[in-house]
């Protein structure tokens, strides 16, 4: 073997490398929420502030271009996907809070499903036989998961409920962003989101007159790491991975996401699912695996 052939093997690794960076900071996500005392909407919105800041330099340096030269079609249709994105945060970050963190990133990992459903009903979108049959295991996972938490912890349910609707809302996110994304760059795309999720769910913090300023160092530095390594580290590292693996590789890997969580809550919170998310997730899992399959092959 050459070295150049060598060198190549090497170089042929990074994007999986980077793809397991990227899983692993998703990950984070519920675990640096869990470590928050603040409230779910102010974590939210000082998060996706933090991570608007991040993207403002783009904006910049573009002075705004692109943006401007956008229909109000396109402005509105950006708008509403931030809003979705507040709102499937404010339940995400909720759920977070109330029900265990396995059982809360499974049900929101479940919007590769609930996009696949809502295409079928809002566009029509043709299901394969095989999307057909992932998506009824998955379902069938989510009732199991349900079902099986409430009886070994019925204080959860209102958790998993939050849970299961920030599932649907990024599902509804994701199909708003899945045509933006096909005329609109990253940096603008995202600069434009971020800002009106994070307006979205500050409105609702001045509402509902929550606690803002003032608060511990320690606090805002969570909020910072929220926006550093599982909005921009983990989505950037998963982007660039998409470049040179295949679009089903990164896809699958979302499934880790659950998995990562719940070792990270059990090493930091001594968490232990019940077998209700245990059983009813490992069928969620099976279910998506197909899903995803299913998407890629058509």
């Amino acid at each position: 073997m050459s070295v150049f052939s060598l060198e190549i093997k090497k170089e042929s690794q990074l994007p999986y490398l980077a793809l397991l960076i990227g899983m692993f900071a998703i990950s984070t996500s519920a675990i640096l929420i869990r470590h928050s005392n603040s409230e779910p909407l102010v974590i939210g919105s000082y998060r996706q502030a933090f991570a608007t800041l991040i993207f403002l330099p783009f904006i910049i340096k573009d002075r705004g271009e692109e943006i401007r030269s956008q229909s109000y079609v396109t402005l509105f249709e950006m708008i509403l996907t931030g809003i979705l994105l507040g709102a499937h945060f404010s339940f995400f970050i909720t759920s977070v809070k109330e029900t265990s963190v396995a059982a809360s990133v499974l049900l929101a990992t479940c919007h590769v499903v609930y996009v696949a459903i809502l295409g079928r009903f809002l566009f029509g979108e043709i299901l394969s036989r095989e999307a057909i049959i992932g998506t009824s295991i998955a379902l069938a996972g989510i009732l199991i998961l349900f079902g099986g938490d409430l009886l070994d912890n019925p204080g959860n349910f209102r958790g998993n409920l939050f849970a299961f609707i920030s599932g649907i809302l990024a599902g509804l996110y994701y199909l708003s962003g899945r045509k933006l994304r096909k005329i609109i760059s990253l940096p603008t795309y995202a600069f434009v989101v971020y800002l009106f999720s994070f307006l979205t769910m500050f409105a609702v913090v001045l509402i509902q007159n929550l606690s803002y300023s003032n608060l511990p160092i320690a606090e805002i530095q969570l909020f910072l790491l929220m926006a550093l390594i599982p909005t921009l580290l983990g989505h950037t590292m998963q982007n660039w991975a998409l470049a040179y693996l295949p679009a089903y590789v990164v896809s699958i890997s979302l499934l880790a996401e659950p998995i990562g969580s719940g070792l990270l809550a059990w090493l930091f919170f001594q968490e232990i699912p019940s077998i209700g998310v245990i059983s009813g997730g490992f069928i969620v899992i099976i279910g998506l695996y197909f899903v995803i399959i299913a998407e890629e092959s058509n």
